[in-house]
């Protein structure tokens, strides 16, 4: 996953709020095992989202994405599917099987043509040829020439 302090791709944001709510916060963030980072930028998404009426929620954009994208904008949202793989779908080192991809598309009530462009966009393949002949491979981001795992 990206070093987001060193990424010029973030940008901190703080704040103060009561402390019991920032105790509440992290406790929850502990306990579902996820980032407090990924919790406060989703929540931003949907404040975001919220304020301008956009329908952009969940951190999906206009262009295509890969379902890495997608799970590691809302991993929040995605703990609670039962899902094994998260932290390594998040990180583009697995696939998923199509029933996890159905799982969190509509746990994210991706509509089915977003579903079928994040489908295309995760499983793209790439063939160049090498003297020793044409090899495939997967081009999501977060795994390397030769390695397609399903979680």
């Amino acid at each position: 996953m990206t070093d987001r302090r060193r990424s010029d791709d973030y940008k901190q944001i703080s704040g103060y709020i009561p402390l019991e709510l920032a105790l509440e916060f992290k406790s929850i963030c502990a306990r579902l095992g996820i980032s407090q980072s990924d919790a406060m930028e989703e929540m931003a998404q949907e404040w975001v989202a919220k304020k301008t009426g956009s329908h952009a929620l969940n951190g999906r954009k206009a262009a295509p994405q890969t379902i890495a994208h997608v799970v590691r904008a809302n991993m929040a949202k995605l703990k609670c599917c039962g899902l094994k793989n998260l932290p390594a779908l998040a990180k583009g080192e697995v696939l998923p099987t199509p029933g996890d991809f159905a799982i969190i598309t509509s746990a994210l009530d991706i509509p089915e043509e977003e579903r079928q462009k994040i489908w295309q966009e995760t499983f793209k393949i790439s063939v160049y040829q090498d003297y020793q002949g044409v090899k495939g491979y997967r081009d999501s981001g977060g795994v390397k020439e030769d390695e397609c795992e399903y979680s």
